[in-house]
Formats: structure tokens, C-alpha cells, sequence
């Protein structure tokens, strides 16, 4: 919940049924524009579908451009090899929920704990097609929660993220957790979010403390063991202004692709620009659309998009949930050598991708 002068505020977002509404009612491709997505008036290149392109690389202290590393030294790999999954239905949501952690039977007799990370989903995109990128997150060291929460506008439900779903599945993980196959292996005094699009503007919306209806609904608190997001095709702009995200001390990762015509990379570079306290990074890879996230492109049902990708989906996938999992590992489990590879422009060699940080 937001608050102002002591009071909380409500506000209806009149995008957000816009945007529900476009999603159900089919379009001829020539009709679609960047706007139905999810119906937020946009900066003048929102209808633009050409390829767009930021200036930037591999990351520096000051947050600028500097010239592309040389050193060819590998990033940290995955910690695990084997991964297992979970589903269930959530206890507070009643949402289906797939769960993707460490293999307990490889771990040895060594006892191990791995942070929650809640991934909120795109814009009616199915669960099953963030698959892969949950799985290799998790192999980093995470348990990857990924629900399914349907959110009703005008009488009827999609598949659209909510700001609620950050501390209702964290209050359900904690109920559940006793009968559950991870159930010792959860830190559930760590939280970590990730997200798609529409979820990362609810999980930007949940780090700044807003709360919009329809996305946010009841009483809303920033849950204190929230310690870091990352998130994909994203940004928050409305009533033309990029929107201010107060993150107080929750480190903020945003990746955009090259050729997503849905969200463009300025797009998300100019929310990077509005996050007032670092560390932040902002990550463009290169030849990557809207749905380099997603275990297909344009999974159906969801916004379709215009612009082809030209880097594999497969590696597309794996360079998203690398440099994901290693930022929430820099700063969720003060991880040195992931803080290197995130910071360190010379620890490292990634041609897919240009970056720009503030540590």
C-alpha cells in the first residue's frame, strides 16, 4: 500500500482495463500497437516496430558506457545440475503453482538453504512456458516459485500478475512448507522477485509500496525480507512520465531485448534511470524480442510480437537467467564472485549483451 500524509492510496488504473480489454478482442496483426499490452499511453516511439537500439556496454562504476571487455574468463557456472520440481496450489491464492529447486537428493548430508524467488508472470503467458528460465535459475541456488494467478476485470479473468501475490505466496510458502519436498531447503527469511513484463511492473510497483486496483487489492506491505529483484521486458511509465521507483535499499536489475518492439530497451532504460538508489543494473541483449524469457516465442494468448528474434531462444533463455541469478546472488546471499561478474568488466566476456551499472 502506498501512503500519503498518512493515508493509504487506492487508485483505479484505468490502463490496466485498457489493456484487459485488448487482450480479448483478436486483432489483424497491422492492427496491433505497442499500446495493447496493457493499454498505458506511451512515449511517442510506442508505435514503432523497427528494431530500436541502446548505446551502451559492459558495466562501469558511474553508470556510463565504456568500451567492451577483452578478457575472455568464464562466468561462475550453475551450482547445481539437477533440478527438481513441485506443483501445488497456493493456500492464500488458490493458484496453481509450479516450484523449481536444487535436487535435495544430490545435495549430500550437508544441509542447505536457498532463498524464495517469486516469479511474476507476462501478460496472459501460461506458467509451463517460463520453464527453462525457472530451471536455471534455480540451478544457481534458488527456489523459483512460479504461479499461475488469474486476475478478473469487467467480469471476466486473464492471466495478469498482482502486487498482492509478493506477500500472499510468501505467507503460503510458509504455511505449505512443512509437507512439501523443499520444504527444509527454504530460507523463507529471504525474498527475491523476478518477472515478465506485466510482472515486472507489479514487482516494481511491490518494491515502490504502490498499490493500484485492479492489480492491487486490500491492504499491501512491502515485506521486509524482500532483498532483491530482476526483471525482463519492463518498465513503468503513465500520464507521460516515467514513473519514480523509491527502492530504498532493494537492488534492481532490468533486462530488455534488442528487438522487443513491445517494450523497447529506451523504454526500460528510462525506468533504470528513475530507480533512485542503487545498486542497479540495466542489461540489453542483443537480438533478444519481447519473449527471449519464454520457452517459445509469443506463447498463445499472449500480446503477440512483430519483431523476430535473431538469437537463439535457447540462448536467449540461458543469458536472461544467468545474469538474473547472479545479480540476486551478488546481493541476496553477498555472493563475491557473482558482485564481480555483475560489476567487473573485466572479470569477464559476454558478446550478447551491453551493459550499464551502478554498484
Amino acid at each position: 500500500m502506498e501512503y500519503r500524509n498518512g493515508s493509504p492510496i487506492i487508485a483505479i488504473a484505468p490502463w490496466a482495463i485498457a489493456g484487459f480489454c485488448a487482450l480479448l478482442t483478436p486483432l489483424p496483426s497491422s492492427a496491433l500497437t505497442r499500446q495493447s499490452i496493457d493499454g498505458r499511453v506511451r512515449p511517442p516511439f510506442w508505435n514503432r516496430t523497427s528494431t530500436a537500439t541502446v548505446v551502451s556496454s559492459h558495466p562501469v562504476h558511474s553508470g556510463t558506457p565504456q568500451a567492451d571487455s577483452t578478457d575472455s574468463s568464464s562466468p561462475p557456472s550453475p551450482m547445481f545440475d539437477a533440478i527438481a520440481t513441485y506443483s501445488t496450489t497456493l493456500i492464500t491464492s488458490g493458484d496453481p503453482v509450479d516450484i523449481y529447486y536444487p535436487d535435495p537428493t544430490t545435495l549430500g548430508n550437508e544441509p542447505q538453504t536457498f532463498p524464495i524467488a517469486l516469479f511474476l508472470q507476462g501478460a496472459n503467458v501460461d506458467k509451463a512456458y517460463y520453464a527453462q528460465y525457472a530451471s536455471t535459475v534455480a540451478r544457481y541456488g534458488f527456489i523459483v516459485v512460479v504461479p499461475n494467478h488469474r486476475t478478473s476485470i469487467l467480469g471476466r479473468a486473464a492471466l495478469f500478475a498482482q502486487v498482492s501475490q509478493v506477500s500472499e505466496a510468501l505467507a503460503s510458502l510458509r504455511m505449505t512448507r512443512k509437507g512439501a519436498p523443499f520444504a527444509e531447503m527454504m530460507d523463507a527469511e529471504k525474498l527475491v522477485l523476478l518477472g515478465h513484463s506485466h510482472g515486472g511492473m507489479m514487482g516494481l510497483d511491490a518494491i515502490r509500496g504502490a498499490c493500484d486496483v485492479p492489480f492491487c487489492v486490500g491492504e499491501y506491505s512491502i515485506p521486509e525480507e524482500l532483498v532483491a529483484a530482476a526483471f525482463f521486458g519492463t518498465f513503468l511509465w503513465e500520464d507521460g512520465e516515467y514513473l519514480s521507483i523509491d527502492n530504498a535499499d532493494v537492488p534492481i536489475a532490468l533486462i530488455a531485448g534488442s528487438r522487443d518492439s513491445l517494450i523497447t530497451p529506451q523504454e526500460t532504460l528510462g525506468t533504470y534511470k528513475q530507480i533512485y538508489n542503487p545498486p542497479k543494473v540495466f542489461v540489453l541483449l542483443k537480438g533478444s524480442n519481447h519473449y527471449g524469457i519464454t520457452d517459445m516465442d509469443t506463447p498463445p494468448g499472449s500480446p503477440q510480437e512483430l519483431s523476430r528474434p535473431t538469437l537463439e531462444q535457447s540462448t536467449a533463455i540461458e543469458t536472461i537467467a544467468r545474469w538474473s541469478a547472479l545479480f540476486l546472488r551478488a546481493h541476496a546471499l553477498d555472493d563475491r564472485a557473482a558482485f564481480d561478474y555483475i560489476y567487473n568488466s573485466k572479470t569477464y566476456q559476454d558478446t550478447n549483451v551491453k551493459v550499464i551499472s551502478q554498484p
